[in-house]
């Protein structure tokens, strides 16, 4: 029944089938986000209670912790199917979340102390890979001719389970300590990989409603894993375009490294209270993805087709710009929240789309290795990078930080932009060769 109304309101003209796995990938994504959402607060707000330089440390481990993960990932996607490699990746996390419930409540402090830094690091991986292998299974499953009408539903789950988890956490986070909350997210864990067993089911069905692909066409079809990653750092060397995403994701990462760090400052300094901090960063978190719905859902495809790339990406660096001028003038928690609300509103509803348009000109080897490649190991290099710089700068004091900010901004801006002009003559010059 749920599923007929999906179909009839939002897709009335796609195979029955299709509207089924559609259906199962979004609430697969609701849950893995609200999973994420439960106890992402937890994780700022142990970075709250940290010092700066402590701080930086966590930012390094996350980004080595990214490193080993990734040939040990691929090595997964070698030995397993596709159904193993979910139930696998999966049920470790699960297994983690039991391990830092009975490592939080241990009566060592010194393990207290280890356990919360563990899972500093461990929650930005959980949120990184997590979407990384349901996006890599959905794609597998999907056509692209499917994908490009029903992912857009399936992104939208992943946002309401964000402002789902985002509320339950704020209700909750007078009641609960941080080891309780290491079990909300085991639940809906196991709630994914139930709509992911069932999704694995429909793989016949997706592949019949489509008559132009098969499952084993599509993954005969995906570039091998084996040397994928060595093939990537190769292809972004000698490709300018690549180049240049590399540049825009540095900037995307240290403006908002230096937004986070800031952040923690600010808020220190205003909430002594660890359940206020919670609460607070909860609150963040719901507005945030209120809002990055409304981007999502209104602006985002507004701007793309009356702006091109170019604008939609520039609209990040212009709000950093007005977000770092406004700091300077007045460093207040309630002017932190706002600048922190809409950047990261700004960079999930309208920045990640752009810079998702922007690899549909590339081949369709840096589509998936050198684009796996940017989306972890560029990404958080420069989380590392921008934190070790940081820590260099705030002897400056916040203001005069955020006035020296404004020139980076400024260059981002450039970068923004030709890097949108990049893409459209790409665009052009695919169009023309696909005529001739």
């Amino acid at each position: 029944m749920i599923e007929g109304v999906f179909r009839k309101r939002w897709m009335p003209r796609i195979h029955q089938g299709e509207g089924a796995s559609a259906l199962l990938a979004t609430v697969w994504l609701f849950f893995l986000l609200l999973g994420y959402f439960v106890i992402r607060p937890v994780r700022e707000t142990l970075g709250s209670l940290v010092g700066p330089e402590d701080l930086k440390q966590l930012f390094y481990i996350s980004f080595l912790t990214m490193l080993a993960a990734v040939p040990a990932y691929g090595l997964l996607v070698n030995l397993l199917s596709r159904r193993w490699l979910v139930r696998v990746v999966y049920q470790t996390f699960a297994l983690c979340l039991v391990g830092f419930w009975v490592f939080l409540r241990s009566d060592s402090e010194i393990v207290q102390t280890w356990a919360a830094w563990i899972l500093f690091v461990w929650i930005s991986f959980f949120g990184v890979f997590a979407t990384t292998v349901f996006w890599s299974v959905v794609a597998d499953l999907f056509s692209t001719r499917q994908a490009k009408r029903l992912f857009g539903f399936i992104a939208a789950g992943g946002t309401v389970g964000a402002v789902v988890g985002s509320l339950l956490t704020s209700q909750l986070a007078k009641l609960l300590t941080k080891d309780q909350f290491m079990l909300l997210p085991i639940v809906v864990i196991e709630l994914g990989l139930v709509c992911a067993w069932m999704l694995e089911k429909q793989a016949a069905i997706l592949a019949h409603a489509d008559s132009q692909s098969s499952v084993v066409e599509v993954e005969q079809t995906v570039p091998p894993a084996r040397s994928g990653w060595l093939n990537a750092v190769t292809h972004v060397l000698r490709s300018p375009y690549l180049q240049v995403i590399c540049v825009f994701i540095f900037f995307v990462q240290f403006c908002g490294t230096q937004m986070y760090f800031e952040q923690a400052a600010i808020v220190d300094a205003a909430l002594p209270e660890e359940s206020d901090r919670t609460q607070l960063f909860a609150n963040i978190d719901l507005a945030t993805q209120i809002l990055t719905l409304v981007a999502q859902l209104f602006l985002s495809s507004f701007i793309l087709r009356y702006c091109g790339v170019a604008g939609a990406l520039m609209v990040l660096p212009a709000i950093y710009l007005c977000s770092f001028s406004a700091l300077a003038v007045d460093s207040s928690l309630q002017v932190m929240v706002v600048a922190v609300v809409i950047g990261r509103s700004a960079v999930y509803g309208i920045t990640v789309p752009a810079r998702e348009v922007l690899f549909t000109v590339v081949k369709r080897e840096d589509k998936y290795k050198s684009k796996g490649f940017i989306d972890t190991v560029v990404l958080r290099g420069s989380d590392a990078a921008s934190a070790s710089a940081f820590t260099g700068l705030e002897g400056l004091g916040l203001r005069t930080l955020n006035l020296c900010l404004l020139p980076v901004v400024v260059m981002w801006l450039f970068v923004s932009w030709r890097l949108g002009r990049m893409q459209e003559v790409l665009a052009e010059s695919n169009e023309v060769k696909a005529e001739q």
